[in-house]
């Protein structure tokens, strides 16, 4: 006699059932699941907020024939910025820092910064709490890392601004930042007076280019402009 291998109706009843309670467990684990993702995502995002975003980088972008280019970007708590690169010596050209300064602003909705001032502006995607790409048009990765046994920048850089003299008080207002500081009478702050006395004209706010650097003080503002070089007056005005 030939046996019958097909499943009884009551077999295949008790294998629907089963099928169907898998079905229902594994709905909820799928949702568990992608809820913890959710919240990963969120954790990921308030640790990239933008209150956590000032402080100093550093790195070494690469370069075509040279060890790379050092540079430091200090992004400051009140949007401004200061950015420094050094290039090394080749056999046309001597070592050489360049410098800008400038404001720093969320580029809405993506987790990047553009630095907008003196030179071209420059955008910087966030990997990481503590590294910034700079977006450029090159393969090679231009990264840097936060750096916190940088604390202030004191670099002399070519600056445009605008002085107001109150008596013996002068102060600057440099005009791509913002940045407003009682001006040392130190350095060339001779050359100054002497231009600005000999503008005789003058009133009010005056225009001028300079060579300078700032000190800080330890709540991170401005103490004072030191001018290591006055290029000079422009005249009236204001940034």
């Amino acid at each position: 006699m030939r046996s019958s291998r097909s499943a009884s109706p009551a077999c295949c009843n008790e294998l629907l059932t089963v099928l169907a309670l898998h079905r229902f467990l594994i709905i909820p684990v799928i949702l568990l699941v992608g809820g913890c993702g959710n919240d990963r995502d969120a954790d990921s995002r308030a640790g990239l907020s933008e209150a956590s975003l000032p402080g100093a980088y550093a790195g070494v972008f690469p370069c075509d024939g040279c060890v790379g280019i050092a540079a430091t970007l200090w992004l400051r708590s009140d949007g401004s910025f200061f950015f420094r690169q050094e290039y090394p010596a080749d056999d046309a050209h001597e070592a050489m820092d360049t410098y800008s300064l400038g404001r720093w602003n969320p580029v809405a909705d993506t987790p990047a910064i553009e630095l907008a001032g003196a030179g071209p502006r420059r955008t910087f995607t966030r990997v990481d709490r503590d590294t910034l790409v700079m977006r450029t048009d090159s393969d090679l990765e231009h990264r840097l890392t936060r750096d916190p046994s940088m604390t202030d920048f004191s670099a002399t850089i070519s600056m445009r601004g605008v002085m107001r003299v109150r008596g013996d008080s002068v102060s600057f207002t440099e005009c791509w930042t913002g940045l407003v500081a009682p001006v040392s009478k130190g350095g060339d702050f001779g050359r100054f007076r002497h231009q600005y006395r000999s503008a005789g004209r003058l009133r009010g706010p005056t225009f001028v280019e300079l060579e300078g650097r700032f000190s800080w003080s330890s709540d991170g503002k401005p103490k004072s402009l030191t001018i290591e070089r006055f290029v000079t007056v422009k005249g009236n005005g204001v940034c």
